[in-house]
């Protein structure tokens, strides 16, 4: 079944992820990102859990259990280098094609979350 691929591990991706569950896509979400830890907050990592204010858990967009319990695929650690509108697909740098779902005459925007590197 084809489905939605977020491309980008960050707190966008995450928030898209839980808007199309929270308004009734009940297809296929593959949330693909190069980051090793699931979707975080930026500034509460640094400002508060990095100076000791924080625990752990609280920088972190869902709980652990969110992805699963909402099936949403995680795709930690998985950079995505090729995106193929004519072929509708997003290609991840391990070689794995992610087929992507054909947009409906209603739809009314696709979106790539990717994020910003830190300098």
């Amino acid at each position: 079944m084809k489905g939605i691929v977020l491309v980008g591990g960050g707190l966008a991706a995450a928030t898209a992820a839980s808007t199309l569950r929270q308004e009734g896509f009940t297809g296929r979400i593959v949330l693909a990102g190069e980051e090793v830890e699931r979707p975080y907050e930026r500034p509460p990592l640094s400002k508060e859990f990095l100076q000791g204010r924080s625990l752990r858990e609280t920088v972190f967009v869902h709980p652990a259990g969110w992805y699963r319990e909402h099936d949403v695929e995680l795709r930690l650690g998985s950079r995505v280098t090729r995106l193929d509108r004519a072929a509708q697909q997003v290609t991840l740098a391990d070689g794995t094609a992610e087929p992507l779902r054909r947009r409906a005459a209603g739809d009314r925007v696709d979106a790539t979350a990717t994020g910003a590197a830190g300098r």
